[in-house]
């Protein structure tokens, strides 16, 4: 049998800020009961007109209103799942359109350079188009993971993170047209 003092601190401790002396009633736990109810209550029913909005807004239009707040976000949670699947099961690979020169930039070839007449154009391995689809899929995981709210980077790795996804989103839209199975 718990004591009143272990009673009152288990009180405290599940209400909280909300819990101090009775304001409306001359019963302490009566009151705590009752603001505890209430806190669950509230917590089930706040937003729920918004919930209801976005969810009808997905329903309809296909994504709502916090998508569009921030729609890299939105795009690279879409992209990842399709990426990867990709990646693990892929028929084909794609034609080279890319070359990189001594310092590792990467150039867009033209169509006469990739099509010189008289010459096959040259495709990628199955372990070379995979790592240009992870560098595209670590662009979009990375996309969300810098949008995190609890994670913090240091500098230096923030710097070979925004690197690498600069290098994946100019291998993105240089391969866009190839993504395809």
């Amino acid at each position: 049998m718990k004591n009143k003092e272990e009673i009152e601190l288990q009180v405290k401790r599940i209400m909280g800020k909300w819990y101090s002396e009775p304001v409306f009633s001359k019963n302490k736990y009566i009151e705590a009961s009752y603001l505890f109810f209430w806190k669950w209550y509230y917590r089930c029913t706040s937003g729920l007109y918004f919930k209801c909005k976005y969810a009808l807004q997905r329903l309809f239009r296909g994504f709502d209103d916090l998508d569009k707040w921030n729609a890299a976000w939105y795009i690279a949670r879409k992209a990842i799942p399709v990426l990867k699947a990709m990646r693990d099961n892929f028929h084909s690979t794609s034609i080279k359109w890319h070359r990189e020169d001594r310092f590792g930039n990467i150039i867009e070839l033209t169509h006469d350079e990739v099509f010189v007449e008289g010459e096959e154009p040259l495709a990628f391995t199955e372990d070379e188009w995979r790592a240009i689809l992870d560098d595209i899929i670590f662009t979009f995981q990375w996309q969300i993971d810098f949008d995190s709210i609890d994670g913090t980077i240091a500098e230096e790795d923030y710097k070979k993170g925004n690197k690498r996804q600069k290098r994946g989103l100019k291998f993105f839209s240089i391969y866009f047209n190839n993504l395809w199975d």
